[in-house]
């Protein structure tokens, strides 16, 4: 499970952003996820919520998740494809294979709220 990972990286960044801005609680933060980035919503929840907020500024705190929906660009022929569009790994326009994902594969925390 490499969510308890990406779990432990997020609080990193949390609790440096905590650090720099003196807060002594964490109430709510917002996490961006990808569709294509491999990471299970329900899986980083529980790691978060079960194993790496406890006893520390964020426990209890609201988890906020937020998707970016995978989009990708023929290298061929430029055409911007959509998770929809992208059938067999090839361009809706062209047919082209060199294709590139744009978005969809991030994951990052956008917003932390606290006192």
């Amino acid at each position: 499970m490499h969510e308890l990972g990406m779990a432990q990286d997020l609080w990193k960044i949390m609790e440096k952003h905590a650090l720099n801005n003196s807060l002594k609680r964490i109430s709510k933060v917002t996490v961006v996820i990808g569709e294509a980035s491999g990471v299970e919503r329900d899986f980083l929840d529980h790691s978060l919520k079960d194993h790496v907020f406890p006893n520390t500024i964020a426990e209890g705190c609201v988890i906020e998740y937020k998707t970016v929906p995978l989009a990708a660009v023929c290298k061929t022929c430029s055409k911007k494809i959509t998770k929809d569009e992208l059938v067999a790994l090839a361009c809706p326009s062209c047919g082209g294979s060199d294709i590139v994902a744009v978005s969809g594969k991030e994951i990052y925390v956008e917003s932390i709220e606290g006192d």
